[in-house]
């Protein structure tokens, strides 16, 4: 009687075992695809032209508001906080503060614009301001200058690993004329555009950056400054206007980080 039910035992726990081993194992998650967004136009106020910020979703679970909730003020989620657009900044908050109008991406930590259309309204053609692979955070309008263009905020590198392309990176400063053409970078990829400085009698600005001398990924008020001029009526890279010379003899003057 001993035995039958030591054999019994065995048996079933042999069972639970064989039972057990073909759960198959759990798949392995795989991460959503990140689909192609076109965000609502905007009418940035030159002639038959409007454009649409061109883009992806850094999490796919982010999900933009039901219809009814887009227009409701209430809403943290609509499409001024919670979807790929373009915002028109309150003078107040200004990042370009000498521009008629500046409209940025008030959710770059979610969504990525990458490229903006613009759609001629009396043609029905579109065209991309650019080919490159290239990071939109914000763009100002300038019709004060002899040459009206619009700059551009934009990012090229993941400085930070932080795999988002946004304002702790090293931003650059570019232009266009004001339909989009001439799409041109003033400032390098490592070097991060802080702010500028228009001097109408030379028809010229001085682009103040920052150097990340210290190699530690991130731009701080610490870190070296540069300046650069671009001529309004020919935009080009940025030349840097103090020499390399020039600094190194400051820096030793000074004794600080080479």
């Amino acid at each position: 009687m001993k035995y039958f039910i030591y054999s019994l035992v065995v048996l079933t726990a042999f069972t639970a075992c064989k039972r057990k081993s073909k759960v198959p194992p759990p798949a392995s998650a795989t991460p959503a695809k990140m689909s192609l967004v076109i965000g609502n136009p905007v009418d940035y106020g030159f002639p038959n032209l409007i454009i649409f910020p061109v883009g992806a979703n850094y999490n796919p679970a982010i999900k933009e508001a039901p219809v009814e909730e887009r227009h409701d003020k209430t809403s943290t989620t609509n499409s001024v906080n919670g979807a790929l657009a373009f915002v028109q900044n309150s003078y107040d908050n200004k990042i370009d503060r000498s521009s008629s109008n500046e409209y940025i991406n008030t959710s770059e930590n979610d969504f990525d614009i990458r490229n903006i259309l613009f759609y001629d309204k009396n043609t029905g053609q579109s065209r991309p301001l650019f080919s490159d692979t290239l990071h939109i955070l914000s763009f100002a309008i300038h019709k004060e200058f002899v040459r009206p263009m619009i700059f551009f905020r934009i990012v090229k590198r993941d400085v930070n690993k932080d795999k988002k392309y946004n304002s702790a990176d090293a931003i650059m400063l570019y232009v266009s004329d004001l339909d989009g053409k001439n799409f041109t970078q003033i400032t390098p990829e490592n070097e991060q555009f802080f702010d500028y400085f228009y001097y109408p009698e030379t028809q010229t600005i001085l682009v103040k950056t920052a150097l990340d001398i210290d190699q530690s990924n991130t731009f701080t008020n610490l870190d070296e400054t540069n300046f650069r001029e671009m001529k309004i009526k020919t935009p080009s890279m940025g030349r840097e206007i103090f020499s390399k010379s020039l600094k190194d003899s400051l820096k030793a003057q000074m004794n600080v980080l080479p």
